[in-house]
């Protein structure tokens, strides 16, 4: 990684280590994947962040150091082993917010604290080199002649860094293992009939209605978000191009009701055609919280249709 100098606030070491944190976080928002995203950002994972934060803890050493070779073993260690810690505390910690645990959002994540450190880091070369500070012991290392500690100071220090971060870590592991685990968030939606024997199946859907008479529907909304969440259907009848595009649409009825987490939300509702032709399309669109002005298929947050005869 080159010799680090007091002297010198803009290190080499933490130019690479922001340039190559900008192109991993470039690659991961790009089209790459594959093996090719995981050549580019395996190095990253295992190795930056948990140097950047090193960089930041201890920024300095003592290049005439005659233990040299050690120093840079033990940085290179402790490096490998900070990463491991910040990848296992940013994954499980993504539980508790939107972001599923996906390769952006990690790697984006570890691309802040890695810039953060490293930023942190070249200020306090830059703040010790103001200050005439040429030699200061590294703790990682073995540096008689700057700091007249012993051998085995230095490694014991790094050994407490890496056992704290040992300890968040298998902290943050317990904490999200405690939680109720929430899978996947979803609403499953879909609409109904009633049969001859009064059950309600997912068939027999009417395919002709008389223009200006009830027809009875059911929709059905059933909560997997793992939390309340207040559903709005809105029901349209549209007529169609042969292409799918939309020539004409109305809107007949809008729905709201606040669900339960796992509570299942059933409507009964009558369906009165106004537009009248064949093929028409009864949309049903669902949304959590309020619907835009204009509703179509294509914002809403779930979708069920079907295809009528208006005679």
């Amino acid at each position: 990684m080159g010799r680090w100098s007091d002297t010198s606030p803009a290190t080499v070491d933490l130019l690479v280590t922001g340039g190559y944190t900008a192109v991993v976080l470039f690659a991961t928002l790009s089209s790459l994947e594959g093996v090719l995203l995981a050549a580019v950002a395996l190095p990253f994972l295992l190795f930056v962040p948990g140097y950047a934060v090193v960089a930041a803890l201890f920024p300095t050493r003592n290049p005439e150091d005659e233990h040299h070779r050690l120093i840079t073993t033990e940085r290179m260690l402790y490096s490998v082993v900070a990463s491991i810690c910040l990848a296992i505390i940013v994954g499980v910690n993504l539980e508790f917010t939107p972001w599923p645990i996906r390769p952006t959002p990690v790697v984006t994540a570890l691309a802040i604290v890695t810039v953060g450190a490293t930023g942190i880091a070249w200020y306090r070369r830059y703040k010790r080199a103001q200050t005439g500070l040429s030699q200061t012991s590294m703790p990682f290392g073995n540096s008689r002649a700057a700091s007249g500690g012993s051998d085995g100071e230095g490694v014991q220090l790094g050994t407490v860094v890496v056992g704290v971060a040992i300890l968040v870590t298998f902290a943050s592991v317990t904490l999200v293992a405690a939680q109720p685990q929430r899978g996947e968030a979803y609403t499953e939606f879909g609409l109904l009939t009633e049969n001859e024997t009064g059950d309600l199946e997912a068939s027999g859907y009417p395919e002709q209605i008389a223009l200006g008479e009830p027809e009875q529907m059911y929709f059905t909304a059933t909560n997997h978000e793992m939390e309340t969440t207040e559903y709005v259907v809105v029901v349209q009848m549209a007529r169609t191009a042969p292409t799918g595009e939309v020539i004409e649409r109305i809107r007949l009825d809008t729905y709201s009701n606040r669900t339960a987490a796992g509570d299942r939300w059933l409507q009964r509702h009558t369906v009165t055609p106004v537009l009248e032709g064949e093929r028409l399309r009864l949309t049903y669109l669902l949304y959590r919280g309020s619907p835009p002005d204009q509703p179509t298929a294509e914002n809403a947050y779930r979708e069920a249709h079907i295809w009528v005869d208006i005679t």
